[in-house]
């Protein structure tokens, strides 16, 4: 496995947070902290960057997915970009691929969000 590494990215109207490596079971208390350190200080508008992660597993869903979740009751949204491989088979798998809002690649999710569709797939109902 390969350690997590976390890095963000602050724009003046939304973060880019970067994963490169394995969000698992030991690293996911890491990511989840990030993103909720970003919510409490303001940061409710996020692009996930998953291009360059190498192995997800249900522990990593759940941090997302709760993030998500975060993001919508403080008014914010959370999108997914790059996703592929094993987050991607586990979205398939689950069935909730739909809950995100999913981009390509990260410059995707930008157009998306500067023509103001950054939430744009209406799941906010999955969480209630």
């Amino acid at each position: 496995m390969t350690r997590l590494s976390v890095t963000v990215d602050a724009h003046p109207h939304f973060s880019v947070v970067t994963l490169l490596g394995d969000l698992d079971k030991s690293s996911a208390p890491q990511l989840e902290e990030k993103l909720a350190e970003l919510m409490r200080r303001g940061h409710t508008y996020l692009i996930v960057d998953t291009a360059k992660l190498g192995f997800c597993d249900s522990t990593g869903i759940w941090v997302l997915l709760t993030s998500l979740r975060r993001a919508y009751e403080q008014k914010g949204w959370l999108r997914l970009a790059g996703v592929h491989g094993f987050l991607g088979r586990l979205l398939d798998l689950t069935r909730l691929r739909e809950a995100f809002p999913i981009d390509p690649s990260v410059e995707e999710s930008i157009r998306e969000v500067s023509h103001g569709r950054a939430a744009s797939n209406g799941s906010v109902s999955a969480f209630r």
